[in-house]
């Protein structure tokens, strides 16, 4: 059958990239589920190229059966519970975005070009502005390792953005989102410094990792210690090897804890370990990996728990979830995976 239209569902808006079509999709039950020929449709009909002749096909499939019209309308509750739930996500990143301080003034022409993208991915969900004020960047499942003109390493994780500037009095390095491992070259004269949502984090030692993402900061140290500073939270805590110490956002722990290193590394050796997780906490890891954004339709599948070693790549995770958990995984194109019972 001819390619699926490409129905791209970014934050707070459904955008539809279909091309021109004078044909309805070339159905074949034999191979396609009627979940998947009504999503189809759906797509196609919101596209704006509908015609007489494929209004007329479209009710004379609608109309073929009950079971038809119950597939089509869980294709528009899919739909409309993820346009509600991204909605919610982009009032969210607006929000985290406005308490972030600016790096820098971005020229005319780079804005220029950060709209001509933002037009052609209709507002994709990560906001063009941190990929403006980033030197370094991944995207979904790229790992990057850096060095830095100190001599220091930097092992960018997947979707994650880095802002260096290591002239004057230290090394500034400003985590914009995502997670990376620091490996801290010694300088006495300058002090290593992460700026991760509010929190400073100061080498003590060589090896440790931050992650910034969402309203989550966490901070985990392999080799010797760091010193973490918030003046929002008034807060200014050692952290020593084999540590974690994690904020959400409004609930900063006071002490850090220790950690389950393996655990803590294991994205450094391509492996994702869950131990006891629920599906939310799942699905929020997998989309830092995930091309397609993953979401949950039903609030009481949040809390099914899941414990494992996988391979880092959320497609093999989310057929291992299909069968672990006995739940569906419905793709609304290429952009959106929802989980549903």
């Amino acid at each position: 059958m001819p390619n699926k239209a490409n129905g791209v569902i970014v934050a707070g808006a459904i955008c539809l990239f279909v091309p021109y079509r004078n044909m309805a999709p070339d159905l074949e039950p034999e191979t396609e589920s009627l979940t998947d020929q009504a999503i189809d449709w759906l797509v196609l009909l919101r596209s704006g190229n509908v015609n007489a002749s494929i209004q007329r096909e479209f009710e004379a499939w609608y109309g073929a059966g009950e079971a038809h019209r119950e597939a089509f309308a869980e294709a528009e509750a899919l739909w409309g519970a993820a346009a509600t739930a991204l909605r919610q996500d982009r009032a969210s990143t607006v929000a985290a975005r406005q308490r972030r301080p600016v790096r820098r003034r971005v020229s005319a022409p780079i804005w220029a070009a950060a709209a001509s993208i933002l037009f052609a991915v209709c507002l994709a969900w990560r906001p063009i502005a941190d990929w403006a004020e980033s030197d370094y960047r991944t995207g979904f499942g790229e790992q990057r390792r850096l060095t830095l003109a100190d001599g220091s390493s930097v092992l960018l994780n997947t979707d994650s953005a880095l802002a260096v500037d290591l002239s004057g009095q230290r090394r500034s390095v400003r985590l914009l989102h995502g997670q990376a491992e620091f490996r801290v070259a010694k300088d006495t004269a300058r002090p290593f410094v992460v700026e991760a949502d509010g929190a400073s984090v100061t080498a003590l030692g060589t090896v440790f990792d931050v992650f910034a993402g969402g309203s989550r900061v966490e901070v985990a140290v392999s080799e010797h210690a760091v010193e973490v500073v918030s003046q929002s939270l008034a807060l200014k805590l050692r952290i020593e090897e084999g540590q974690l110490w994690r904020h959400v956002r409004g609930k900063a722990s006071a002490q850090p804890s220790n950690a389950d290193m393996a655990a803590v590394n294991a994205w450094k050796r391509g492996k994702f370990i869950f131990q006891d997780r629920t599906l939310a906490e799942v699905v929020a890891e997998l989309n830092r990996y995930s091309a397609s954004r993953i979401m949950i339709k039903d609030a009481d599948l949040e809390q099914l728990r899941l414990s494992g070693v996988f391979p880092l790549d959320a497609e093999q995770v989310l057929t291992a979830v299909e069968d672990l958990l006995n739940i569906r995984a419905t793709r609304l194109g290429p952009w959106l995976v929802v989980l549903h019972a």
